[in-house]
């Protein structure tokens, strides 16, 4: 009778063995996610379709409007300004599109009056269970100042990625136009391995100069990328990842880098994040540059011509936590980048942080801090720099359930040799003061889920 019974117990085994299989297998094809690049509490979820609506009206004492330390002036500003956020998901696709204007009134500097307008979409459409198309437009048209924000919707001005325009130095006050333009297909080889391509445009233009703010470099940037990834665990992947940019400042010739990184993505837990890359970049940079000696004690203009190649290493990683009371953040990163309409392209090394915390009695704390240095590649006259730190405090205090107000300060540091031509020392603090009204949970169809990851 015992013996009757072992093959009706090995074939129990064999199908329990099999279904684990299946199991794990299951639990293994869920990728690790990607971290957001918000500063939202993990309660904050999206619902799977729907609409939010910040309205903000803020008042900002700067005391160096036009970004020189040569010529302060100090000045109110006045903002009257919305953040409009509308998304919708579907199993085989999703879509958000974000839009956010701003009025900025000067006290008495009328001439500065402007209408700053953000806008941004995301997308990814997956042709094929295996296939996938992600897509990303951002159009802004600012002024050049950093514009208050909620605390939640806080973005640390991380160091410039491939493909993306460097927003870690501080330009005079001149109106600027930047776009960024990315198309990605990702092809899943396996449940463990993916294989993806990547094209990238972007450009930086700074129309209507002023004697306070002369012509600067306008900037273009094309990116082509492709890159592989193995997933060794169902939280751990390792990948590599090679990148080509052209770099164009509207001069003759053209600054041409290669990238090759080697990457790793750890989901540390639920929500926590960790991503680093390393490699060698090599640059060539070709096209002449006619240099304004407006820092240096001569006159004139400065042409240099010739080619320079150059190896040098890139790295960078970055630690996300979030939880229901906290969010942190950390970025660390050495890349070659253009050079924000001051320099042509640049080494950047750049360090940020941010805490976010949940406070007692309806507050809500940002700190913030960060320290760039931009060294362009091409020697013209010795080497120009430009170093740049930024502090950032912000409390909100929830009055009612939909009314906040929120109040801030900003502090910019940013240094430049006599090489950099169109930069000035710049030490400018910022004090905000302003109400938040938010219309919230409005859903289009659908039911709250988490937020979808690339």
């Amino acid at each position: 009778m015992r013996f009757r019974r072992l093959p009706i117990a090995l074939h129990v085994l064999v199908i329990l063995g099999i279904c684990a299989s299946v199991v794990a297998q299951t639990e293994e094809s869920l990728p690790p996610q990607q971290a957001q690049d918000d500063s939202r509490y993990t309660p904050e979820v999206q619902t799977s379709s729907g609409f939010a609506l910040d309205l903000q009206s803020n008042a900002t004492h700067d005391d160096n409007i036009l970004h020189n330390d040569a010529n302060r002036q100090s000045n109110y500003i006045f903002q009257e300004g919305a953040f409009l956020n509308v998304w919708k998901a579907r199993p085989g696709w999703n879509v958000e599109l974000k839009y956010q204007p701003t009025i900025l009134l000067y006290q008495t500097a009328t001439a500065f009056n402007a209408l700053d307008q953000g806008f941004t979409v995301d997308g990814n459409y997956r042709v094929r269970p295996n296939l996938k198309f992600r897509w990303n437009e951002s159009v802004h048209y600012t002024t050049g100042g950093l514009e208050s924000a909620p605390n939640e919707h806080f973005s640390l001005p991380t160091g410039p990625s491939p493909g993306t325009l460097n927003s870690t130095l501080i330009t005079p006050l001149i109106r600027q136009l930047a776009n960024q333009s990315e198309l990605d297909v990702i092809y899943d080889i396996s449940r463990r391995s993916l294989f993806e391509v990547s094209g990238s445009y972007a450009f930086l233009k700074f129309p209507g100069a002023t004697s306070s703010a002369p012509e600067l470099f306008t900037t273009q940037n094309g990116t082509g990328r492709f890159g592989y990834q193995y997933r060794l665990k169902r939280y751990f992947t390792l990948g590599f990842q090679y990148s080509f940019q052209t770099f164009h400042y509207g001069l003759p010739g053209r600054d041409n880098t290669h990238d090759m990184f080697l990457t790793t993505l750890w989901q540390m837990g639920p929500h926590v994040f960790l991503s680093i890359f390393g490699g060698p970049s090599f640059s060539i940079t070709g096209q002449p540059l006619t240099i304004l000696l407006a820092n240096a004690s001569a006159s004139g203009n400065i042409l240099a011509t010739g080619a320079a190649r150059k190896w040098s290493p890139g790295a960078g990683g970055s630690l996300t936590l979030r939880s229901d009371q906290t969010v942190w953040r950390l970025t660390v990163q050495r890349l070659i980048a253009d050079g924000g309409g001051l320099l042509t392209t640049v080494v950047n090394t750049y360090e940020g942080a941010e805490l976010r915390h949940r406070l007692a009695y309806g507050w809500d704390l940002v700190l913030a801090a960060s320290n760039a240095r931009s060294v362009p590649l091409q020697e013209v006259l010795g080497r120009g720099a430009l170093d740049t730190q930024s502090g950032d405090v912000a409390l909100e205090h929830s009055l009612f359930e939909n009314l906040n107000m929120h109040f801030e300060y900003d502090f910019f540091r940013q240094r430049a040799n006599q090489h950099a031509p169109f930069a000035a020392d710049v030490d400018d603090n910022r004090y905000t003061v302003g109400i938040l009204y938010r219309i919230r949970g409005h859903k289009l169809t659908g039911r709250p889920t988490s937020p979808q990851s690339d």
